[in-house]
């Protein structure tokens, strides 16, 4: 599928609704909240999750089994979970949340896995979480450490967030063993409850492979992926073994979406490069089908932070807080102990800061919180405990501690009042989703207006224009950075505050979860609305060719009878495509033609035995019948101009390796399919600029952008001329024609096709008309009419009541079905042109039989 489908594809989904992109959202929160209202009406979603947001916890009432559950909020992913509260707030909606239920607490608050529940206890636990709208997901205990300790936190975590590991042997088999039964767990518990209409949301990295899990058992369902952590380079991708299989099972949703847009664009160039597929910033072609690429920044429950700031216990911590660092600045941070929070460059850059401007030693206090990250990493603690003895070794003092460090989980109360008093939030990621802290922050600033300093490798710092983004690496930056925050002007901080504080308010959670929402429906409506071609319908394709008796067929060869290869001379007929074709070709009634961009000599050597098939080779310059020689029907033309073309293509071969040029009798190609996928796009662009002031504007040659591939030919040669020419003086006399194709090229035929239709129906209609005005006269006429206008747009108008009527076109492009093309159907892949071809052959077999 060409890049300007794509675009034509993207250009209609952006007009059915206004996509949210980063810094680039409308600040009318009416409005905006009419729009959920209206996308969120009359829908039920399923919500998956890898964690329900819900505890398990026995009742009193019950010490043994089976036993009677209580329900509690489980911590952490509040953002995504208050997004997708919102979701069902709304009383036209439906929400329904899928998880893994994880361990269930006993009546002393001790933690066990459900394995050895009886079943009535799980039923009672699925009786219970139903009354939550919650779907459990049974898990054995080892299969989920496999999924969640081993692959994703030892695995995916660290690889999304750009930490490659050293040892390839540290992969336990059965982490990815674990992972892929734990996504197929999923599966089968979302298809329990599935309903057609339903929109199913998947989140993040635990259940990569979901999608296309689920899309197997439901194909035209609606699902969203949205990874809520980073995407990787491609370069650091590919190291994963499992690298096509996590790309498949993501592109099995409908959209995906991520937090920033460069995620996104890695995400894309990791399907180019490793898949081989094409792609826009805004979709991918995936095997015929169009993948959604979208880009929402996650909101935090800002209603929430806001009722939460000015409880009266935040106050009394508050209290405490200033008389305890009375006089001082604060500085606050709060990370996870992971290396990429970057707690180590903080410190690094806090004691720079502190050498730096001896003036703020005494005067500035770093408060900095950490909680348990992904793993234990002894290493990293120890380091984080030896740089905060060292500067408040050097700086500190009995009465003062210039870093206060606190590794523990903090009460809400405390960190609510860590939040309202700071003068300055302190953020050093070196690679973060999002960093919903940030935001928390700016909510908890409503009187101070202090300002904050944000890793510019964070997810956020995209949209949080306010905020001074600065590079933990740089400690010398960072150490300025933090100097020119604390001497901030009054002025200065309330107009950074400002634009911090519109962001956040007006682009929370619940304006998040909508906008996914609305953009994951819009999708599926701008499909329904585009004028697709429709899939080759088999029963009537059989039919046809069985009620007629003059046949014409005529088939491409690269990408329609056989796949698409990055080595062309690899591109081998299959041995079942090759039977079809004998077997057509032994009935007299057939006619079967191959017209394909290839050369004599490839053609010769790999079609040439079969008998009674017709092969015409660059794209209809060259024409071999059955039991004759190949003739060049440009014999006669002027070439000369070929030299100069193939002297622009040098110029681009020495300067984009895995490119190569192909010299044909009556045109040149230049191939870049081994190129670099995204370089060798921008240098086909550029070399087709060239040829076109070059040589196109002076000669009477034309350029074919083919399938990752330049071919100039002659004007006058095409493959619709070359099909005209088999079709002969008496078109009317095939009564079924099927033409079958798969890139540009091939388009020259079907709009040929379409025009002999339309004359062979016109005389047709005009000789009966000129008779008796017969009732299938004038049915004939109608018909006609509904493919007697030029083409414009999709194909899809062919496959009106005319389909039905002799003769028959079967005019079948290889590729998806919004796929802009003048052809009337469509298949998605070459094994289903060579299956075509295979029924047609048993039609003949069949009738073969019943004559003997």
């Amino acid at each position: 599928m060409s890049k300007p489908n794509l675009d034509e594809a993207a250009d209609l989904r952006l007009k059915v609704v206004s996509l949210s992109r980063p810094n680039s959202f409308s600040s009318k929160v009416d409005s905006e909240g009419n729009k959920q209202e209206h996308f969120t009406a009359n829908m039920r979603i399923i919500a998956v999750t890898h964690f329900l947001p819900f505890v398990i916890s026995v009742s009193e009432e019950t010490p043994t089994e089976p036993y009677m559950w209580k329900v509690s909020s489980r911590s952490g992913h509040t953002a995504m979970t208050a997004g997708i509260r919102s979701l069902s707030e709304n009383p036209n909606a439906e929400c329904k949340r899928v998880g893994f239920i994880g361990y269930y607490k006993d009546l002393n608050g001790e933690e066990h896995p459900c394995d050895d529940l009886t079943q009535e206890s799980r039923a009672n636990i699925c009786k219970v979480l139903g009354e939550h709208n919650a779907v459990p997901v049974f898990v054995d205990e080892e299969t989920a450490n496999n999924h969640y300790e081993g692959y994703s936190k030892q695995i995916l975590w660290p690889l999304l967030h750009y930490m490659s590991w050293s040892d390839a042997h540290r992969m336990n088999p059965a982490w990815w063993d674990g992972y892929c039964k734990t996504n197929k767990t999923f599966s089968a518990a979302i298809s329990s409850i599935y309903q057609d209409g339903d929109i199913v949301w998947i989140h993040d990295y635990h259940l990569l492979l979901l999608p296309e899990m689920l899309r197997k058992m439901h194909p035209v369902a609606t699902i969203g992926f949205f990874l809520h952590s980073p995407f990787p380079s491609s370069e650091l991708f590919r190291s994963l073994p499992q690298r096509k299989e996590i790309l498949n099972g993501m592109l099995g949703a409908t959209s995906i979406g991520f937090q920033t847009y460069s995620y996104a664009r890695h995400f894309l160039s990791s399907c180019t490069r490793v898949l081989g597929l094409e792609s826009t910033p805004t979709g991918i072609d995936n095997k015929g089908t169009m993948v959604s690429i979208s880009v929402f920044p996650i909101g935090i429950d800002s209603r929430y932070i806001q009722e939460r700031r000015s409880q009266p216990a935040v106050e009394a911590k508050m209290k405490s807080l200033r008389e305890m660092f009375a006089n001082k600045r604060i500085i606050i941070g709060r990370d996870r102990l992971d290396e990429v929070a970057g707690i180590k460059q903080k410190l690094e850059a806090f004691e720079r800061f502190l050498e730096t401007y001896p003036e703020w030693q005494g005067n500035v206090v770093l408060i900095q919180v950490t909680q348990p990250g992904q793993t234990r990493q002894p290493k990293l603690e120890a380091k984080i405990s030896e740089l905060v003895t060292t500067i408040n070794s050097n700086y500190g003092s009995i009465e003062f501690m210039p870093v206060m460090y606190h590794h523990s989980f903090l009460d809400t109360n405390e960190y609510m009042a860590l939040l309202n008093i700071a003068d300055l939030c302190l953020i050093t990621a070196i690679r973060d989703g999002m960093n919903t802290g940030s935001l928390e922050y700016v909510v908890c600033q409503q009187d101070k207006h202090s300002p904050l300093l944000l890793s510019e490798f964070t997810g956020t710092a995209g949209s949080v224009s306010g905020a001074i983004q600065i590079n933990p690496w740089d400690y010398v930056g960072v150490a300025q950075a933090i100097d020119t925050a604390l001497r901030m002007s009054p002025e200065e901080k309330r107009l950074r505050y400002k634009e911090m504080y519109q962001h956040v308010m007006c682009h929370d959670a619940q304006y998040w979860a909508a906008t996914v929402i609305q953009d994951l429906r819009a999708t599926v409506l701008a499909g329904q609305f585009n004028a697709e071609t429709p899939a080759l319908d088999m029963p009537l394709f059989a039919k046809c060719f069985t009620e007629s008796k003059q046949r014409m067929i005529m088939l491409d060869y690269d990408g329609t009878l056989t796949p698409i290869t990055n080595i062309p001379s690899q591109a081998l007929p299959p041995p079942e495509m090759l039977k079809a074709l004998r077997t057509l070709c032994a009935n007299p009634n057939n006619f079967v033609a191959v017209i394909s961009g290839r050369d004599r000599e490839f053609l010769d050597l790999h079609l040439g035995d079969i008998d009674r098939l017709t092969l015409s080779g660059e794209h209809g310059s060259l024409l071999r019948t059955p039991g004759g020689e190949w003739v060049n029907l440009l014999a006669d033309m002027d070439m000369s101009w070929m030299d100069e073309v193939k002297s622009i293509f040098e110029f681009y071969t020495e300067r984009t390796a895995g490119t190569s040029i192909e010299v044909k009798s009556t045109s040149i190609a230049w191939h870049y399919r081994n190129a670099d996928p995204e370089y060798g796009e921008f240098q086909a662009k550029e070399c087709m600029n060239h040829l076109e002031d070059a040589i196109v504007s002076k000669l009477p040659v034309e350029i074919v952008y083919g399938k990752k591939c330049l071919d100039v030919r002659p004007i006058s040669v095409n493959k619709g001329e070359i099909s005209k020419h088999l079709m002969g003086s008496h078109p009317e006399k095939w009564d079924f024609v099927m033409c079958a194709g798969d890139d540009k090229t091939d388009e020259d035929m079907f709009n040929a096709l379409r025009t002999l239709k339309r004359n062979v129906v016109d005389n047709s209609t005009s000789k009966e008309l000129d008779g008796k005005p017969s009732v299938t006269a004038l049915t004939n006429a109608l018909a006609a009419s509904a493919v007697s206008s030029p083409s414009v747009g999709n194909g899809a108008n062919w496959t009106s009541t005319s389909m039905r009527l002799s003769p028959y076109y079967f005019t079948i492009t290889v590729g998806p079905s919004d796929k802009k093309s003048a052809a009337a159907w469509h298949v998605n892949t070459s094994e289903m042109v060579v299956e075509a071809l295979e029924r047609l052959a048993g039609i003949d077999d069949e009738s073969k039989q019943k004559v003997t």
